[in-house]
C-alpha cells in the first residue's frame, strides 16, 4: 500500500482527502500544521508528499524546499496545494511534481497521485 502524507490545515479538506485517498487504498497520514508534520516519524518515507501553501506556523513551500534537500527524499513526488499561490512562485521556490489549484476536482487529483505513486 502506498503512502501519503498530506500537511493541510482546513480540517474539512484534510478530512475529504484522507477518507477519499484510503478508500482508494492509499494509506495516509496528515498533519494540520507545519509543526506537526517536523514532529513526524522521520523513519518512514512516503512514496508521496501533498502540501498546502498557507499553513499557520509555515509554508508548504518551505516545507517542499525542506524535502527536497534531504537525500532520504529523492525522487518522492511532492504536490504542492493553493487557493493563492500561482504555479509559477511555486515553481521557482521548490520545483513541485504538481501544482493543484483550489478549489480542485478530486478525480483529477486522483489521476495526478496515480500517475506518480503507481
Amino acid at each position: 500500500m502506498k503512502t501519503i502524507y498530506i500537511v493541510e490545515d482546513d480540517d474539512a479538506i484534510r478530512e475529504i482527502l484522507e477518507v477519499f485517498l484510503e478508500s482508494e487504498n492509499y494509506d495516509v497520514q496528515s498533519f494540520g500544521s507545519a509543526t506537526e508534520f517536523s514532529n513526524r516519524d522521520l523513519s518512514y518515507t512516503p512514496d508521496l508528499y501533498l502540501f498546502d501553501v498557507r499553513l499557520p506556523d509555515g509554508s508548504g513551500i518551505e516545507l517542499c524546499q525542506q524535502i527536497r534537500e534531504e537525500k532520504v527524499n529523492e525522487g518522492v513526488p511532492v504536490f504542492i496545494m493553493s487557493a493563492h499561490a500561482q504555479y509559477g512562485e511555486t515553481q521557482i521556490a521548490c520545483r513541485p511534481d504538481a501544482f493543484i489549484a483550489k478549489p480542485f476536482d478530486i478525480n483529477l487529483m486522483l489521476e495526478r497521485i496515480q500517475y506518480f505513486v503507481n
